[in-house]
């Protein structure tokens, strides 16, 4: 079956517009002759849009309107986002549903504006990913909004969740660098939905295998990012520079693909050699992290998957199928690439 990104390649724009477009969102409205592509793309390629599939549903189901909340203006071609959403969209379409409405946290962020997108839209059921707001939640649930978190993973959370094991990722990837040799083991991230870095299950991880192999967390190797590229850059480059090159850490785990980007530009700006003097592993695999040079080693997360599970999962869940809070885990890999494939001397 043709998906969203068939279509995004067939008719030359991104995935979010093809999304757009299909869902006939009208805050973020796409041209006519756009859309018009799009949707003649969609019926080339066999991707039936949902009103011309409602006798497809299974028997006795309503449509289900869901809205999806990212936490940062949503870049036309995010790599993590735009996956997990095409997933989600393509699920949904398979199972005969509305495609989702895609909201920014800023968007939706007071009472009044979640309560109007609810009641313009005849919203159901909310996804948040990788972004959580207390009170707003708490709304939701006063309005019997069904809420499921995904990449939202940590116990202190009441809602469902579908994910995978940051914390046994992370924890994998240092100790990938850790049987390479490396001893000197930095970190680049950013908070958790707590806004407190300590929280993150990827920096939980790197401190578990940090500590299980008895080696120290020197707070100048940890930089906090704010999940902004920018100062993955900056900050590296002020601490490379302040500091001697035998004093540098020797690797570096990045918390995100597009953190570990321009923090290996700042290496290689300061004239230093990846991996022989900074071994890099990132998180997500995005598809441009085949591409750098050298290329990154990354955890692999199924991002696809998660949207396409998220969606079957809120679907079921709506349908009264979970009488539980369960917490789905899609398994992840570590893709070994050059960036951090050479054993260092003992």
């Amino acid at each position: 079956m043709a998906k969203l990104k068939d279509i995004a390649e067939r008719v030359g724009v991104s995935i979010s517009t093809v999304s757009r477009a299909i869902s006939n969102d009208m805050n973020r409205p796409v041209n006519e002759e756009t859309k018009r592509k799009i949707r003649e793309a969609a019926f080339e390629l066999g991707y039936r849009i949902h009103e011309e599939r409602s006798d497809e549903r299974m028997p006795g189901s309503t449509p289900k309107h869901i809205a999806c909340v990212i936490p940062q203006q949503l870049s036309e071609n995010h790599p993590y986002f735009t996956e997990v959403l095409a997933g989600f969209h393509d699920r949904m379409n398979e199972l005969g549903h509305p495609p989702a409405i895609v909201r920014t946290a800023d968007e939706v962020s007071d009472s009044e504006r979640i309560k109007t997108l609810i009641k313009e839209a005849g919203i159901q059921g909310v996804v948040v990913i990788s972004w959580y707001d207390q009170e707003l939640i708490e709304l939701l649930e006063k309005e019997n909004i069904t809420v499921l978190g995904v990449s939202l993973n940590d116990e202190r959370l009441s809602v469902p969740v579908v994910d995978c094991d940051r914390i046994f990722s992370a924890r994998t990837a240092v100790q990938h660098l850790i049987e390479q040799g490396h001893r000197r083991i930095g970190y680049i991230g950013g908070p958790a939905y707590s806004s407190k870095m300590d929280n993150d299950e990827r920096f939980v991880g790197y401190k578990f295998a940090m500590m299980e192999a008895g080696l120290s967390l020197p707070v100048e190797w940890i930089i906090n990012t704010n999940w902004n590229v920018d100062l993955s850059y900056n900050l590296l480059t002020e601490l490379l520079t302040s500091q001697p090159r035998s004093e540098w850490p020797t690797a570096i785990f990045c918390a995100s693909d597009m953190l570990a980007i321009p923090a290996m530009r700042a290496v290689v700006e300061q004239h230093g050699l990846i991996p022989q003097d900074i071994a890099f592993v990132g998180m997500d695999d995005i598809s441009f992290a085949q591409y750098t040079n050298p290329p990154l080693t990354s955890v692999h997360v199924p991002k696809y998957e998660i949207g396409k599970v998220a969606a079957q999962f809120m679907i079921d869940y709506l349908n009264g199928d979970y009488p539980a809070l369960p917490k789905i885990l899609l398994p992840s890999r570590l893709v070994i690439r050059e960036s951090s494939s050479y054993r260092r001397p003992e």
